[in-house]
């Protein structure tokens, strides 16, 4: 394991040769400012981008559309829902699905146990959600906007305080902030396992053509 760099991360995502993140930062005359990284992993650079940049690499086309209609691009999760379709999801559980022109074509408030869901990861017409304050981990139909399937509750320690989750090889990865684990759940029999244990808070694992990161407590690291 890696440690690439620290930083206060507002948004870390993967793009295909690498990563792209945002963070706040403190100029020369002490306020903070939002600045943008691009991360490529086949050379090991670091650069810094333009709003704009950023912006393209988050949504794509109609980047101006896009971030004219969502006021706030920054904090939110983007995931490609269909080819023409992204979903964008944000911490309090507000969930806008974005057209190809860049319109918003649906919108609705996910949630479990009136706890915001967030994090989403594509799995067919589906998204799968994080619900940090319920310890679970829910499947969410865009098309009826209903929860149709869970894992975990806010009773059970399966999940403690779940922060993020991806989907790779039919399976889930879910990063625990409390447990300071990453665990899996296989889609083809839904059964739970560990996958890493850290020795501090984890809250985002991705992989990029192999690769794969995570985000902890203490920084960004490749593992």
């Amino acid at each position: 394991m890696q440690k690439l760099f620290n930083a206060d991360i507002l948004d870390i995502f993967a793009v295909e040769q690498g990563f792209v993140y945002s963070c706040k930062e403190k100029l020369a005359n002490g306020s903070e400012a939002v600045a943008f990284y691009h991360y490529n992993q086949e050379s090991d650079v670091f650069n810094k981008i333009s709003v704009p940049s950023y912006i393209h690499f988050k949504f794509g086309e109609c980047i101006y559309d896009v971030a004219r209609i969502l006021g706030n691009f920054v904090t939110c999760d983007v995931v490609n829902l269909t080819p023409n379709t992204k979903a964008v999801c944000y911490p309090d559980g507000t969930l806008k699905v974005i057209g190809s022109a860049g319109e918003i074509v649906t919108e609705a408030r996910v949630e479990y146990l009136e706890n915001p869901a967030c994090s989403p990861a594509v799995n067919g017409a589906d998204l799968w959600f994080v619900v940090p304050d319920s310890n679970a981990i829910i499947n969410y139909s865009v098309k009826h906007n209903r929860i149709e399937f869970r894992v975990g509750s806010a009773k059970d320690k399966t999940f403690t305080h779940p922060t993020s989750v991806a989907v790779y090889d039919n399976k889930l990865f879910i990063c625990n902030a409390y447990s300071y684990k990453i665990r899996t759940i296989d889609l083809s029999n839904y059964k739970v396992a560990d996958y890493c244990l850290f020795n501090e808070p984890v809250f985002k694992y991705f992989k990029v053509k192999g690769t794969e990161y995570a985000v902890l407590q203490s920084g960004v690291y490749s593992l």
